[in-house]
This record gives C-alpha cells, structure tokens and sequence, in this order.
C-alpha cells in the first residue's frame, strides 16, 4: 500500500510541474508547434532586454567655417552640458590648426578638406576655440 501510495504522490507532482498547455498564437485548435531553443533561428538573442522607449540623445554638432581671412561662428558662446558630447566640424579655405583651450586639442585643418571631431564636455568652465594662422576666436565654450 505504501508503494502505491508513494507512485501516487509522485505522478501528482510530475503532473503538477507539466503546468496547463500553452495557447497556441493561432488559435485554439491549431497544430503549429511550439517554439523550442533548438527551433529558434540562429539570429535570436539568448539574452533578455527591455526595448528602450527613450530617444536617443542627438549630438551637439558646432559648424565651424574658415573663409576669406573670416570665421564662423565669430566668438559666439555655446552653451553645453557637462558630460555632453559635441561634434566641432570644420572646413576651411586654407591650411589652419584650430586649438580647443582646456581641452589641449590641436585639430590640423587642410585647405578644403573637412574635420570632424568627437569630444565630450567632461568638464565645467569656459573654453575658447580659436584659429591659429591667423589667430581668431572662433567659438566660446560654456560647460556647466
């Protein structure tokens, strides 16, 4: 009796851990299988991860131009965001460099070619972009 007793309890809770068969996405009645790891094409992820409703945060991107012994923007002051990223893109009409105070970046500028460089604003102050040949200020950068 024992025996019987102990198959018993066993098969309930083989049963029990099965669970109620899915629904298929069909329908009820449909016969389409179900999918299993091995059936899933090779593409699929095997990590979980939440789909993001947030934007992706554009870039700042500062249009610098060098032209007929002129540059623009002429000393206008650009507000930032410590931690931000920015974008200087730079064209010129002749061979220049472009120095980011503070930030010791030296950009060469050939004439006609375009620069673009990648920074962020990792830190707080006021940083002036200036031309070296002839030297004029360009931008004024404000990190807050």
């Amino acid at each position: 009796m024992r025996r019987y007793l102990t198959v018993a309890v066993l098969a309930l809770a083989l049963a029990g851990c099965a669970g109620a068969p899915a629904a298929s996405p069909s329908g009820p009645g449909s016969t389409a299988p179900l999918a299993t790891p091995a059936s899933l094409p090779a593409s699929s992820s095997p990590t979980l991860s939440t789909p993001s409703t947030a934007p992706t945060p554009s870039v700042r991107t500062i249009t610098i131009e060098l032209a007929n012994g002129k540059v623009s923007p002429n000393g206008s002051r650009v507000n930032l965001a410590k931690g931000e990223p920015f974008v200087l893109d730079i064209t010129s009409d002749r061979n220049d460099e472009v120095h980011v105070h503070g930030f010791d970046k030296e950009i060469a500028v050939k004439a006609g070619k375009r620069v673009k460089v990648e920074m962020t604003a990792d830190r707080t102050g006021r940083y002036e972009v200036e031309s070296h040949h002839p030297e004029m200020l360009i931008v004024v950068l404000q990190i807050r």
